[in-house]
């Protein structure tokens, strides 16, 4: 049976707003390396983009297994995770060079696990 074309819609919006969040990320996190005081900012868009991805997407999942339930909150989990990176940003901290690596390495193995 084939989706309606609001739901290819929806799930291009939503993966839209994934990649947008990602690059801005990445972006955000060179620009920081460098010392560039503006790039925190676009770090912490992106962010945000991600934890709405992780929301809208949580919010629209009708009935979940147990294997998709715990997926949904291991990648919140791990998106929080860059919350806490904005932070240490903002803070002068390096820590957030760690938890950008960890979010990185976490999301790479679970995108290649069963």
């Amino acid at each position: 049976m084939a989706q309606p074309a609001t739901d290819n819609r929806k799930n291009n919006y939503i993966q839209y707003l994934y990649v947008s969040g990602i690059l801005l990320v990445i972006t955000g996190s060179f620009g920081h390396f460098f010392d560039q005081p503006l790039f925190k900012y676009i770090f912490g868009a992106g962010t945000l983009l991600l934890i709405v991805k992780q929301l809208i997407e949580m919010f629209n999942t009708i009935s979940p297994d147990f294997r998709q339930k715990r997926l949904m909150r291991m990648n919140m989990m791990l998106t929080l995770m860059l919350a806490l990176a904005t932070y240490s940003m903002f803070d002068g901290s390096t820590l957030w060079i760690a938890v950008v690596l960890i979010y990185a390495l976490v999301t790479l193995f679970m995108t290649f696990r069963n």
